[in-house]
């Protein structure tokens, strides 16, 4: 019987994104293992077909741990890596006997791992991953994240019915994010649109369901025409629909790491959060974040500032700031 290796995936999508480089890496480091990737149901579609991976295991929603701890130890793991820092991703391969079990020793954790690794804060999240691996320090480009794409006749399709032209001279925008304090505002989404130079350019507003409210709001103050797609997609139709577009515009979000992954030069507005940890890199890569705000960075979902304070990172980030980065692009004039 083969070997086989468990992998507790990240729990949100733009981590599970981050995490592609380290599943390739660990097949390459254990040629001939299986290696299986447990996951929330939402995020089974993004690592099939990943590299590496032989099957995705769904997680199943209020599972006991007891319940869990038998599927996991049906299959007969030798060795478990546990991506998610928490005492609960944990508990299921420790239940199992799973003989190796790796992970980051923080949520009081460390009795449940049999190699609790120091976490250092200051990496990456793709390179944190890596690191329990040992590969940390190894070279990384966007080539080397992982999401599955949809078919181009099915995308073509898609977009036909959409209303797209299909010229694939499309600006993507992706106005939500599901903190708040990483909510860059509608109506300077709005503006920034209304300012491209060129009326050829199709813009494309993306995101997830729960985005929905704020791509609405965004096209309700457009004066020109915006295609909303936002919560019309899955990953893979999101993926090959930005892997056609000239540009993502996209506050801290999954779908940036989506953009990141397919190679779409991405403008993004990164508020309070740290860039340094969580946001792409690479020479297609703009970040947009003030250093003038002392509480920048920030890991809170919500804002903590009161009255005109309030969200004042994101107040500092302009449109003729935004303007001035897809410029550069070749799809933008100064307005």
């Amino acid at each position: 019987m083969n070997s086989r290796i468990m992998v507790r995936a990240p729990n949100w999508l733009g981590d599970a994104v981050m995490a592609t480089p380290f599943l390739k890496c660990l097949a390459k480091k254990n040629h001939g293992v299986l290696v299986d990737v447990w996951t929330k149901p939402g995020l089974t579609e993004m690592f099939r077909g990943a590299p590496g991976v032989s099957e995705v295991v769904p997680l199943s929603l209020n599972e006991s741990p007891w319940a869990l701890a038998r599927r996991i130890r049906a299959r007969g793991y030798t060795t478990a890596y546990i991506l998610p820092p928490s005492f609960s991703s944990a508990l299921g391969p420790a239940l199992a006997g799973v003989p190796d079990r790796i992970g980051y020793a923080a949520d009081f954790r460390s009795p449940l791992l049999t190699r609790a690794l120091p976490l250092d804060e200051r990496f990456h999240y793709v390179r944190r991953y890596l690191g329990l691996i040992g590969e940390e320090g190894i070279d990384v480009r966007p080539g080397d994240l992982f999401v599955p794409r949809a078919n181009q006749e099915e995308t073509d399709t898609f977009l036909s019915k959409s209303g797209a032209q299909g010229s694939n001279n499309f600006l993507a925008v992706a106005p939500g994010s599901r903190a708040p304090a990483r909510r860059w505002f509608p109506d300077r989404f709005a503006a920034v649109i209304d300012g491209l130079g060129s009326d050829k350019v199709e813009v494309l507003l993306m995101g997830a369901p729960e985005d929905r409210p704020y791509a609405a709001e965004v096209a309700r103050l457009c004066r020109r025409k915006t295609i909303d797609l936002c919560g019309q997609t899955s990953v893979p139709m999101a993926a090959s629909i930005l892997s056609r577009c000239r540009a993502l515009l996209t506050n801290e979000s999954g779908l940036m790491h989506v953009g990141w992954a397919v190679g779409v030069p991405l403008v993004v507005v990164a508020g309070p959060s740290n860039p340094r940890l969580t946001s792409p890199f690479g020479p297609h890569v703009h970040v947009l974040q003030t250093r003038e705000v002392p509480c920048v960075p920030c890991v809170r979902n919500e804002c903590y500032r009161m009255g005109d304070d309030h969200t004042l990172c994101l107040k500092k980030i302009s449109v003729s700031d935004v303007a001035l980065c897809l410029s550069k692009l070749k799809i933008f004039s100064s307005i």
